[in-house]
């Protein structure tokens, strides 16, 4: 099968199944090198400190810290030990509530199930595919101790909104990004 401008055009005289056969490979998760990254990956296999509080990570938030005037930043591996380290700081415990949209990877539930509390599920829009902001008062009970708005596929939720409703009923609101970073 070939492409004549995006549409699929079978071959004269062909079968679907003579066309089956690509002539080309996609990479998947290729890395990409554009300077000294091989330097620096020896660099932190010499120190000993490949994962953690290391020099680079050490490093990476002095720069986060002195660029964007914070006061501390606090890097973590991977979005889920983001979000425990969220529910951890929220104080999040047995009785408590948690906002999450319907459509998530797990982590984001395990991070507050795993200390006690009850996830409720938003459902999603579906031009987004991220929490539906305008379903989540509706799930606010006084048992609700966070909504977690997940940004999925590089899109962002609608973060004014979700604030605001926040803001009303005096609840927290983690903000993890790795999917916004995608």
């Amino acid at each position: 099968m070939e492409l004549a401008g995006g549409i699929p055009v079978q071959r004269q005289g062909s079968t679907p199944e003579d066309d089956v056969e690509m002539s080309i490979t996609i990479p998947f998760n290729k890395p990409f090198i554009a300077g000294r990254e091989l330097f620096y990956v020896a660099q932190a296999v010499t120190f000993g400190k490949l994962a953690g509080d290391g020099e680079f990570t050490q490093g990476c938030s002095r720069l986060m810290e002195d660029r964007f005037r914070i006061g501390k930043v606090l890097m973590t591996p991977s979005c889920t030990a983001a979000l425990e380290m969220a529910a951890m700081l929220l104080e999040i415990g047995p009785g408590d509530e948690v906002i999450l949209p319907s459509y998530t990877f797990v982590s984001t539930a395990n991070a507050f199930v795993r200390l006690g509390a009850k996830p409720v599920f938003v459902d999603i829009r579906p031009d987004t595919l991220n929490i539906d902001e305008t379903l989540i008062e509706a799930a606010i009970t006084p048992n609700t101790k966070a909504i977690v708005p997940v940004h999925y596929a590089g899109v962002a939720c609608e973060m004014d909104r979700i604030q605001t409703i926040a803001q009303k009923y005096g609840v927290d609101k983690p903000y993890p990004s790795a999917e916004l970073a995608t």
